[in-house]
């Protein structure tokens, strides 16, 4: 167990908007920090204790869902570090050496998971920011120490890690490009915590043509799949990642990817509507059924140019941890 002098406090901690980065590219000069961009979800964990005899982990998704639930191998984190603390990072499941987002599908909607599932899907809590420590807000305290208290609060487990930063953005986004991993965080290495910002203090460098989309619709099937989800109707708001904007613009039908366990959690989110909620209605070859824009998706593209709908869209996953109106065009640093 990680040691720290101090005593712990006695206030239930409440969810901490995260802090998020903005899409770019590697950016110049050699005051930054890089740490990979891990395949998985948004996750805050907080330790805290009502007495002395009650210390417990709360996990919340990254859009403030409480998962502790979900991720009952993340209890132990309680008996990992001595004082109350919250920590930002993310859950992945691991396929060998790479976090795998389909194996995580698997876990993210799962509450009180079986001994079997626990067994074959794995979870791994990514601690990559130290937010609160005894009772005391972190968020003016720039990066670099804040992960030095993270090394000296928490020590590896057997459920979770501290990853390590890189002081060189090129070498390790070409690690990341050599094992097929999906990018590169960049950040100031004297930024502060602004909780619920997206900053230009912090930028994710993707290699892969793949992001976030709204749902604002689906399309049926055919054949074996009639009468239920053939495809989804997605798009994204206009704007910028550090502002974005109102309407939804439609971006395309994504089919590929998609399995019937996926259909059933998708329809399960869905609440019908008789209104187009794309700024403009799409010309379609078969009749929509429009749904609330609250389900957020990820998926993986060959091509989207300006004012086109994506080419070869692939279904990749459900996200929970992403809140629908910050969804906007992202351009990964590939392209």
């Amino acid at each position: 167990m990680a040691s720290v002098a101090g005593s712990s406090s006695s206030k239930r901690r409440a969810f901490i908007a995260p802090m998020k980065a903005v899409p770019g590219h590697i950016p110049p000069g050699n005051d930054w920090l890089a740490e990979l961009k891990w395949d998985g979800m948004r996750m805050q964990a907080s330790i805290d204790s009502a007495s002395s005899n009650d210390r417990r982990v709360t996990l919340w998704s990254g859009s403030g869902r409480n998962v502790t639930s979900h991720f009952p191998e993340l209890a132990g984190l309680s008996d990992a570090v001595d004082l109350d603390a919250v920590f930002d990072g993310e859950a992945a499941v691991f396929d060998g050496t790479r976090p795998s987002f389909q194996r995580l599908q698997h876990r993210i909607h799962v509450s009180n998971p079986t001994n079997v599932l626990l067994t074959d899907q794995p979870v791994v809590y990514l601690a990559f920011d130290l937010l609160a420590l005894d009772g005391q807000d972190l968020f003016d305290v720039p990066l670099v120490d804040r992960r030095r208290l993270l090394h000296q609060v928490l020590d590896d487990g057997a459920s979770w890690r501290v990853p390590q930063h890189s002081g060189d953005p090129e070498q390790l986004f070409a690690l990341a490009r050599e094992h097929e991993l999906e990018g590169i965080i960049c950040k100031r290495p004297q930024s502060k915590y602004r909780p619920g910002r997206r900053s230009p203090d912090w930028i994710k460098v993707k290699l892969r043509k793949r992001q976030e989309f709204v749902v604002g619709g689906w399309l049926d099937g055919t054949g074996s799949l009639t009468g239920t989800i053939g495809s989804l109707l997605v798009g994204v708001h206009d704007g910028s990642p550090e502002a974005p904007g109102t309407d939804l613009l439609f971006a395309g039908a994504v089919g590929s990817g998609l399995r019937d366990d996926t259909r059933n959690q998708l329809a399960s989110l869905f609440t019908a509507t008789d209104t187009c909620p794309f700024t403009h209605v799409p010309k379609l070859d078969k009749t929509p059924h429009w749904v609330d824009p609250v389900a957020v998706v990820e998926v993986e593209y060959s091509l989207w140019e300006d004012d086109a709908q994506l080419w070869h869209p692939s279904f990749r996953g459900i996200r929970v941890d992403r809140e629908p109106h910050d969804v906007v065009r992202e351009t990964p640093a590939a392209e």
